[in-house]
């Protein structure tokens, strides 16, 4: 079966998606031509043998373009000559040719991280039109290329570019093509409309309506208007309009090749997608919002996976812990009235309150105040950079101009992109030294007051240099409670009383799940036992562990602060269930009550779903359906139902689906 989904994999390749059962219909497809068929095949054996020889066979196994590159050269060859030992022995050697240029290409491209897309057909198609040009022993096959049927001239021509993707410049080819990209992705389906006809319009200003219709490198505009607006870039309007001004820049572009290859007979092929795709691909990459770091297997995924990102983990902004344990309050925010201003704005200032005030007694001195002498933890792993700590403490009413940071630390985050400074700690309080690696939530000194602080605080900042003063960052906080409720990736406001989360190591332990671990459950409906589910935890190539029940996956993650699940694959399922009750988990000790954000795919069916899909690159806060869970000792509860944990079995004890609820064996 794996043998198989390589040979198909590449026939579905071509049209940006990747399920291999579409493959084997698109297989079946190219024998409308039958010479476009075997010469297919020729092209992917060669390859597939070749790299056996070489020994390179995890190159084509894990990157697709080696063979639909080989695929497209060898329907290249069927499109112009019918089969023959000859254009067998010439398929073979263009596709070892392509599967070298194809790595060659791929090493040199990868170091700026962009794709190869058919850059190597295109070049290998060149040498193969140029060299037949003297094999006067190759038999045409242009008469069995006449059109099976014909319908309303502008379908005909969408459908008949369409199908020349594949070499198939059949009506019947381009409608099938269509069907199947609109039964994978109503995107792809729409951008591939909007480009053939933004270029058959844009192309019709300069020459007469008809040669843009019928302009056999029309199919360019569908590729294009796909790869750029569904595939490499993250579908929205923004992407849909780069798309689009990708599709008008190839209208002159397809126009000059044509005329100069056809000074030497050459065609244009896909050359003008792979040269606008590129340049596209390397504007969008230095910094463009929304360029598509995560493809997934449609469109629809990889907007899902970014939304997700975002509303769920709050999307590639600096995320840190917040430096202490308990219950304190902010003094400032971003952008304060005081001293969080201009290059030092994004910084946060937190004291201790109790009953509306920071201190005790008459606050004179530095030992009436909550926060003086508290412990200050690190916000991140990583290494110490810098620290001073023999500064004195400021007595109250007093401040140190010269020294404004006071007593400080500052970390290296672990990624290396970011600097923490924690400043105004206790004189002689550090207890790391430069170098020293730490962990999130190490004690790394004591609340003082030194440098330019009126009362005992911390101040804590993110920033772009290990210096001292250096300007600030953007951040914000991993997680804090405020009250009963739990925040993800925020910001407290200013006066707001804010408390750290502390880990409950017997529910990290709880959700510790084991490679192969299995779970069985008895289902009962009306306490009445229905069925029986098992539950399996594998691991893909990726290093991603997922339960499985056999048909379908359920991917989870488990990190310092919670259990999470976040990617599913497959249909209906106690899984999917699974994913509705808790998709994340809080490894906090107390009860809480928290938002999450599921993906449209887990909460919405049929044709809400896909009309709600098809909306959503026009409004991301369709996206936005928080939905409220409560986080309990034994249970994590929301509207769909609730999951109840076990303290004696590494897995779920209960789960309660409505008015079904699934039963844990103790098989010990």
């Amino acid at each position: 079966m794996d043998k198989l989904k390589i040979f198909f994999k590449p026939y579905i390749s071509i049209l940006f998606l990747r399920d291999v059962r579409a493959g084997f219909i698109l297989f079946l497809l190219s024998f409308l031509l039958p010479s476009v068929a075997v010469l297919g095949i020729v092209a992917i054996v060669a390859t597939i043998v070749f790299a056996e020889i070489a020994g390179v066979r995890e190159y084509y196994l894990k990157y697709g373009f080696y063979l639909y590159n080989s695929l497209l050269v060898g329907m290249g060859v069927g499109y112009f000559f019918d089969v023959s030992v000859l254009t067998i022995i010439l398929t073979s050697i263009l596709a070892v040719f392509t599967f070298l240029i194809s790595f060659g290409l791929n090493r040199l491209f990868i170091a700026y991280s962009l794709p190869i897309l058919s850059f190597p057909f295109a070049f290998v198609s060149m040498v193969f039109y140029l060299a037949s040009l003297k094999y006067n022993t190759l038999i045409t096959n242009i008469l069995h290329r006449a059109p099976l049927f014909d319908i309303n001239i502008f379908f005909s021509s969408f459908f008949k570019s369409m199908g020349t993707i594949l070499f198939l410049p059949y009506n019947i080819a381009g409608l099938i093509i269509s069907l199947i990209i609109l039964f994978y992705s109503r995107i792809l389906f729409f951008l591939s409309v909007i480009g053939f006809l933004t270029g058959i319009w844009i192309h019709s200003l300069f020459v007469p309506f008809n040669e843009a219709l019928n302009s056999f490198y029309n199919f360019n505009f569908i590729l294009i208007a796909m790869a750029l607006g569904g595939v490499f870039l993250v579908p929205n309007i923004k992407s849909y309009i780069i798309a689009l001004i990708g599709v008008i820049l190839a209208v002159v572009l397809i126009d000059a090749f044509e005329v100069f290859f056809n000074i030497y007979s050459l065609p244009v092929y896909t050359l003008p997608f792979n040269i606008i795709t590129v340049l596209f691909i390397l504007l969008a990459s230095v910094g463009y919002r929304y360029f598509n770091f995560s493809i997934k297997g449609t469109p629809e995924k990889s907007l899902e996976y970014y939304l997700s990102k975002i509303y769920r983990f709050g999307g590639n902004e600096i995320k840190i812990n917040l430096p202490f344990s308990g219950k304190w309050s902010v003094y400032q925010a971003f952008d304060d009235e005081w001293t969080h201003k201009g290059e030092y704005k994004y910084a946060y200032d937190f004291v201790i309150k109790k009953e509306g005030k920071t201190y005790q007694n008459d606050g004179k001195f530095l030992e009436d105040y909550y926060a003086y002498g508290e412990s200050v933890l690190a916000p991140v792993s990583g290494y110490i950079v810098a620290l001073r700590d023999d500064l004195e403490d400021n007595f109250i009413g007093n401040v140190d101009r010269i020294h404004n940071w006071g007593n400080y630390v500052i970390i290296k985050d672990i990624s290396g992109a970011f600097y923490v400074e924690i400043s105004h700690l206790m004189q002689n309080s550090v207890n790391v030294k430069i170098g020293d690696y730490v962990e999130m939530g190490q004690i790394i000194g004591k609340c003082g007051n030194s440098g330019y602080s009126p009362e005992p605080h911390i101040h804590v900042q993110v920033q772009s240099s290990p210096y001292l003063g250096a300007k600030t960052l953007p951040f914000k906080f991993i997680d804090y409670i405020k009250g009963k409720r739990l925040y993800y990736y925020s910001l407290p406001k200013k006066g707001e009383e804010i408390e750290a989360v502390i880990i409950d190591k017997s529910s990290k332990l709880r959700m510790n799940f084991i490679l192969d671990d299995e779970f069985i459950y008895d289902v009962y409906e009306n306490d009445k036992k229905i069925n029986e589910v098992t539950f399996k935890v594998k691991m893909n190539e990726k290093g991603e562990f997922y339960f499985t029940d056999g048909e379908n996956k359920l991917y989870f993650y488990l990190d310092m602060k919670m259990f999470y699940f976040y990617e599913y694959d497959g249909i209906e399922s106690y899984l999917k269930e699974l994913f509705k009750l808790s998709p994340r988990i809080p490894l906090s000790n107390k009860n809480v009550i928290y938002t999450d954000y599921l993906p449209l795919n887990i909460i919405l069916k049929g044709i809400k779903k896909y009309l709600t899909e098809f909306l959503l690159p026009f409004n991301y806060n369709i996206f936005n359906r928080p939905i409220f869970y409560e986080k309990k000792p034994l249970e994590v509860s929301c509207d769909y139902g609730k999951v109840t944990f076990s303290f004696y079995e590494k897995g779920y004890k209960t789960i309660e689906f409505k008015n079904k609820k699934l039963i844990l064996r103790n098989e010990k």
